[in-house]
């Protein structure tokens, strides 16, 4: 699917470095202004003893609706899984001796136990996270937060991106973030976790895991209209904070309003150096106030 006009806002520090070193900052999440981005604040929607009286409860049904699929778990759970769908399929009565699992009537569970280590798991991945670097761009151009915001005030500008499918740049893996009214969970629902942690594809879980952090964020941020580049540091990758980009993708220079002539003449300067070929925009005004662009180059 191809991607929307992309662009990048920028102060004027930033467009001097950006342009200067033909390399985009990569930030890690830590120095995002939205602290909760790329984090999660619980395995499961609900509090932890909610969850788990749920997972103990829906069990056997789990196991029930998949009798005939092959268990993908670890061994022994595996060798004890294929046991119990043996016993449902010789006899469907047998579902009773897993609902009466509990004595007397307390949960099989130690909750207090099981909230450490959801607590823990929740901590692990918030780390592991940090490990990302990630580009963020947006699709509005003509946006007077946006360029408040990430443009100093409209003393910056914006960059439009376009990956090179010539030599298959990685700025073609943009994707869109969807914003929810909350930081999701890791999995959406108990049941759906055990199923899939007993018959999924752990590959696959893992990767729309890593998707939902990485693609997710909150109603309050819905303007900026955001499409981010989220990249992993390799194995025994040093740790860095920028890369480089080839000169004939950064097709379009937007020039703020409030730029001082200086700024100007050397941020133009430096992406005609780039890229010769550049369009450049003067940001204007409307009769009305609303943000429009006079080409100067």
């Amino acid at each position: 699917m191809a991607l929307p006009p992309l662009y990048k806002y920028l102060d004027v520090r930033g467009a001097k470095l950006t342009l200067g070193n033909n390399c985009f900052r990569h930030a890690k999440p830590s120095d995002f202004n939205d602290v909760e981005d790329l984090t999660i604040q619980s395995i499961f929607p609900e509090e932890t003893k909610a969850a788990l009286k749920k997972l103990e409860d829906g069990f056997a049904n789990v196991i029930i609706a998949h009798l005939n699929d092959p268990p993908t778990c670890s061994s022994p759970m595996r060798e004890k899984l294929i046991l119990i769908q043996q016993a449902f399929r010789a006899n469907p009565q047998a579902i009773e001796i897993l609902k009466t699992a509990k004595e007397n009537g307390e949960s099989v569970y130690d909750v207090e136990r099981m909230r450490e280590c959801a607590d823990a798991h929740v901590k692990e991945i918030n780390e592991f996270m940090q490990g990302y670097r990630v580009l963020c761009v947006t699709t509005h151009r003509d946006s007077d937060k946006m360029w408040t915001g990430y443009a100093e005030n409209h003393k910056g500008i914006a960059l439009r991106i376009e990956g090179s499918a010539a030599k298959v740049s990685k700025f073609q893996l943009f994707r869109p973030v969807i914003y929810r009214e909350s930081r999701p969970a890791l999995y959406d629902d108990a049941l759906e976790f055990i199923a899939g942690a007993l018959f999924g594809n752990l590959e696959e879980r893992c990767k729309a895991v890593l998707e939902k952090i990485i693609y997710s964020k909150t109603l309050k941020w819905q303007h900026e209209g955001e499409y981010r580049l989220a990249i992993p540091l390799g194995k025994d990758e040093p740790p860095y904070d920028t890369l480089k980009y080839h000169p004939e993708e950064i097709t379009e220079l937007y020039l703020g309003l409030a730029m001082n002539q200086k700024n100007k003449e050397e941020i133009v300067a430096k992406a005609k150096g780039l890229n010769p070929k550049i369009a450049i925009f003067q940001v204007t005004r409307d009769l009305k106030g609303a943000i429009t662009f006079k080409p100067i180059s």
